[in-house]
C-alpha cells in the first residue's frame, strides 16, 4: 500500500512536471505566431521592461508619471515575431502637444522609427478646419474648403509652403531653381563625430563624394561604417566601411553613381563615436546637415553654421567644451556638460557661431556652412515649433488619428514593422517622447501612462513546417 502510494506520488510529480515543460515549451516557441503582454504597472512584468531613468519618470501601483523627455522601455520576445502593435492608455493634461512612441531602429546612429501617440495641435484644428478624407486614414485639414478628397489634393498641390506634414509619407520632387553645377571638387574639412545625415543635389552629373575616416580606437567594440543614399525615402545604395583594428586606423569610402536624375539625395552615414569624418571631398556644392550634427574636438578654431531651425539645442560631454554659444541676436549659455540647452528662434536662417568644438549641435531644421547653401526640400512638421498663421500654413496632410477617449483617458495604437528593428539579447528598445518636456523644470498639468499593452504577430508553427517542407 505504501509502496503504491510512492508510485502515485511519483506519476503525480513527472505529470506536474511535464505540464511544466509543456507550458514554459509552448510559452518560448509560440505555435499560433500571436501573443499578448500587458504592463499595467501593478507588478512587474517580465515581458515589458520597467521605464526609465528614474530621473525622468515616477512609478507606483497603478500608474507612471512621465517628468522628462524621453523614457525609455524594453520588450523581451521569447522567439522572433514579424510585427507589434503597441497601446498606449495615457492621460496628457499639459500644455505639450506632442507624444510619440518610437521603435529603435539603429544603435550607432541612435536612430528611432516614431509613431505619434498625440497630436493636440492637429486635434485642435481638424475641430476648427474643414476636414477631407483619403485612402488608408489620411486626412486633409485645410483652413479654407477647397478640395473634397486627398488624392484631388495630391493631383493639384498649391506652393509647398503652404503646407504641412505629421506622420505622412510624402514623395516630394523637390527642384533646386537655377542651380548650377560644380566644377571643381568641393572641401567639407569640418570634423564630424558618429553618425549624421545630409542632402546633396545634383543635375545632369555624377553622384561623387569621398569620405575620409579616423578611429579614435577608445573602445574594443567594431568599429565598422554603414553609408547609405537614399531617393525620395527609397534607398538606392549602400556601402560598407570594415574596422580594421589597427592604431591611428584611417579609412576611405568613395561613393560614384552616375546616370542619376536631377534631384535631391540623402546620405546617412552610420557609425559609433568613435569614428571621426575627417574630411568630405564633392564634385556637389550642395550639402546641409539634417537635424543634428556633432563637432568633433581638434576641429576648426571659429564654428559657422547656418540654420532654418525654429528650436535649437547644444550638448556637450566635454568639460573644455562649456560656454556660450551665440544664436542670432541672443546667447545659449552652455554651463554643464551632458545637459542639453535650447532656444527658440523667430526669424530664418540664424546663424549659430561656436568658438569651441566637440559639441552636439542639433535642431528641427537643416544645417549650413554657408547662407546661400542653405536649402531645405522636406515640408514643414506639424510640431510644438510650428507657428500655423505666422508661417502662413493653410494645408495639414496627415495619417494621424486623433486617440480614442473614455473617462478622461486616451487610448493610441501604433505599429512597428520588428524585421527593420535593432535586437540585443532578444530585447527591443522603445521610447515615449514628449518634445521639450523637462524633469528639472515645474510643469502645470501631468502626463500618465495607465497601460502598455504589446500585441505581437509572426509567423504560425504549421507555417514554418509548410514553408521548410515545399522548399
Amino acid at each position: 500500500m505504501v509502496r503504491k502510494n510512492i508510485l502515485m506520488i511519483r506519476i503525480v510529480l513527472w505529470l506536474i512536471l511535464a505540464v511544466a515543460v509543456g507550458w514554459f515549451g509552448y510559452m518560448k516557441i509560440i505555435p499560433s505566431g500571436k501573443v499578448s503582454y500587458v504592463y499595467d504597472f501593478s507588478r512587474p512584468n517580465y515581458f515589458i521592461g520597467k521605464l526609465a531613468p528614474e530621473e525622468r519618470v515616477k512609478i507606483n501601483k497603478t500608474e507612471a508619471e512621465i517628468k522628462g523627455d524621453p523614457v525609455y522601455f524594453s520588450l523581451k520576445t521569447p522567439r522572433r515575431f514579424e510585427q507589434a502593435k503597441v497601446t498606449v492608455r495615457f492621460k496628457n493634461t499639459t500644455d505639450f502637444p506632442i507624444m510619440e512612441i518610437g521603435l529603435l531602429n539603429n544603435k550607432d546612429a541612435w536612430s528611432y522609427d516614431l509613431k505619434p501617440l498625440q497630436n493636440k495641435i492637429i486635434d485642435q484644428l481638424s475641430l476648427a478646419w474643414p476636414v477631407a478624407p483619403g485612402e488608408n486614414g489620411a486626412r486633409l485639414i485645410e483652413r479654407k474648403k477647397k478640395y473634397n478628397t486627398v488624392e484631388q489634393f495630391l493631383g493639384n498641390l498649391p506652393d509647398m509652403n503652404e503646407i504641412a506634414l505629421y506622420n505622412y509619407n510624402f514623395k516630394n520632387h523637390f527642384l533646386l531653381n537655377n542651380y548650377e553645377f560644380s566644377q571643381k571638387n568641393n572641401l567639407i574639412d569640418y570634423k564630424f563625430r558618429g553618425s549624421y545625415q545630409f542632402y546633396t543635389y545634383i543635375k545632369q552629373e555624377e553622384l561623387n563624394y569621398v569620405f575620409n575616416f579616423v578611429d579614435l580606437n577608445l573602445n574594443l567594440d567594431n568599429d565598422s561604417i554603414e553609408i547609405k543614399v537614399y531617393s525620395n525615402g527609397s534607398e538606392i545604395y549602400s556601402a560598407y566601411v570594415v574596422d580594421k583594428k589597427v592604431d591611428n586606423d584611417e579609412r576611405q569610402a568613395i561613393i560614384k553613381i552616375a546616370g542619376l536624375p536631377e534631384a535631391v539625395y540623402r546620405f546617412s552615414v552610420i557609425a559609433n563615436d568613435d569614428v571621426i569624418t575627417k574630411s568630405i571631398i564633392s564634385k556637389q556644392s550642395q550639402f546641409v546637415l539634417i537635424n543634428k550634427i556633432w563637432l568633433a574636438e581638434s576641429n576648426k578654431e571659429s564654428l559657422t553654421l547656418f540654420t532654418n531651425s525654429r528650436l535649437i539645442s547644444a550638448q556637450t560631454v566635454n568639460p573644455a567644451s562649456l560656454g556660450k554659444i551665440k544664436v542670432g541676436d541672443t546667447f545659449l549659455d552652455l554651463n554643464e556638460t551632458y545637459k542639453q540647452l535650447s532656444v527658440k528662434t523667430l526669424n530664418q536662417p540664424v546663424k549659430v557661431e561656436l568658438n569651441k568644438d566637440d559639441i552636439i549641435i542639433s535642431g528641427d531644421g537643416v544645417f549650413s556652412f554657408t547662407e546661400s547653401g542653405l536649402f531645405d526640400p522636406r515640408f514643414k512638421n506639424v510640431d510644438g515649433n510650428l507657428d500655423i498663421n505666422g508661417e502662413k500654413i493653410n494645408y495639414i496632410l496627415t495619417n494621424y488619428q486623433t486617440p480614442a477617449n473614455s473617462d478622461d483617458w486616451q487610448t493610441a495604437i501604433a505599429e512597428f514593422d520588428l524585421t527593420k528593428a535593432y535586437q540585443e539579447n532578444g530585447k527591443y528598445q522603445f521610447l515615449i517622447s514628449v518634445p521639450c518636456l523637462k524633469a528639472e523644470k515645474l510643469t502645470q498639468g501631468e502626463i500618465i501612462i495607465k497601460e502598455i499593452k504589446v500585441d505581437l504577430s509572426g509567423t504560425a508553427l504549421l507555417q514554418k513546417f509548410k514553408k521548410y517542407f515545399n522548399r
